[in-house]
């Protein structure tokens, strides 16, 4: 009887262990602002908690306006912690590059000041 309760308690308290080991909520990795890799005219990105679910806001280029233009859309977590959903695209993260990837479109970390250097460009355009 002893050994049972023994092995019991040990199981319980491994999956205890085991269960704290995860430090970020699901898709935190995701939050924050990124910018593509693009030299001429770069795209910024805003990612936020919206809930249980995410905003995606994407500031980029017009392809007939030439200015800057200001999309938000809903997002969520597919069942990878490591690819995100917005509307029919799966944005994926790479974590050894701290990149975010879909299609041919590259993003790195970036700072608020350099989102909202392009931001203010959409802002500006009528």
């Amino acid at each position: 009887m002893n050994r049972r309760h023994f092995i019991a308690a040990t199981g319980a308290t491994l999956m205890t262990i085991l269960a704290g080991c995860k430090t970020d909520a699901d898709g935190e990795k995701f939050v924050g602002y990124w910018k593509s890799d693009s030299k001429y005219d770069p795209d910024a990105i805003q990612i936020s908690r919206n809930g249980d679910s995410f905003l995606f806001t994407l500031v980029a280029k017009g392809p007939f306006t030439g200015g800057y233009q200001a999309h938000k859309l809903p997002a969520k977590l597919d069942d990878s912690e490591n690819i995100l959903i917005v509307g029919d695209k799966r944005i994926a993260y790479d974590e050894k590059a701290d990149l975010i990837v879909s299609g041919q479109m590259k993003a790195r970390r970036a700072t608020e000041a350099e989102y909202q250097a392009i931001a203010q460009q959409a802002s500006a355009t009528p």
